[in-house]
């Protein structure tokens, strides 16, 4: 394998999700004192064990930790019962020994421990990613939901508000209509007042010459 091609494998392998030929060939690539990969293989691993505090803790299904377990120990016997090589191979974490002196005694315990982890770590990022991803296409369904009645309420506003300028401007002619009626019917009254006054100055003017009074037709 190529430079390259080990260094896409370190991000894998900061997770502990690298079979095992290829985290051999890993291994073996940083112990020949490979700086680049080392140090983004340092990064990776700060951000993976910081990746469960950043996310909401949910709790995962009843089933994970049982299926985790039983994957493990399916793979235990494979893995002790294969021929051992020349070179000793190197699990999880041990090849950095030669890198820091170790300050205590470390077994292949601690190994499967840190692999058993690592797994339950990206189970857990599995399960939340899909949680999450689940909660976000159910409120961008909510969302235009409410975006779509939002547009139908908004054009029955606009043609209530429609309706009610119309009724204004209804309403606006009426009284315009009913005052030049009251104008006319106080025209023909004062009109019908001053006949009244003439009539009774006839009246007058009759009587004094000693005929009949008119009659009103």
């Amino acid at each position: 394998m190529t430079h390259e091609d080990l260094a896409d494998t370190v991000p894998l392998y900061a997770i502990g999700s690298l079979e095992k030929p290829e985290r051999q060939a890993l291994e073996a690539h940083l112990l020949s004192g490979c700086t680049p990969c080392r140090t983004a293989l340092k990064e990776f691993q700060s951000a993976a064990v910081a990746l469960p505090f950043a996310l909401n803790l949910t709790a995962p299904p009843r089933g994970l930790r049982v299926k985790i377990m039983g994957a493990r120990a399916q793979e235990s016997p494979d893995e002790a019962g294969s021929p051992s090589s020349a070179t000793p191979s190197l699990e999880p974490g041990e090849w950095m020994k030669h890198l820091i002196p170790p300050t205590a005694a470390s077994t292949t315990s601690f190994g499967w421990a840190l692999s058993i982890l690592i797994a339950g770590v990206l189970g857990l990022l599995i399960f939340f990613s899909w949680n999450t991803s689940a909660r976000i296409t159910e409120d961008v369904n909510t969302l235009a939901e409410l975006q779509s009645q939002v547009a139908v309420a908004k054009a029955k506003l606009a043609t209530i508000q429609q309706q009610l300028s119309e009724r204004d401007e209804a309403l606006v002619q009426t009284r315009e209509e009913l005052q030049r009626r009251l104008d006319e019917l106080t025209e023909v009254k004062d009109q019908l007042i001053h006949r009244e006054a003439e009539l009774d100055d006839l009246r007058t003017q009759l009587m004094e010459r000693g005929g009949p009074p008119p009659q009103l037709p």
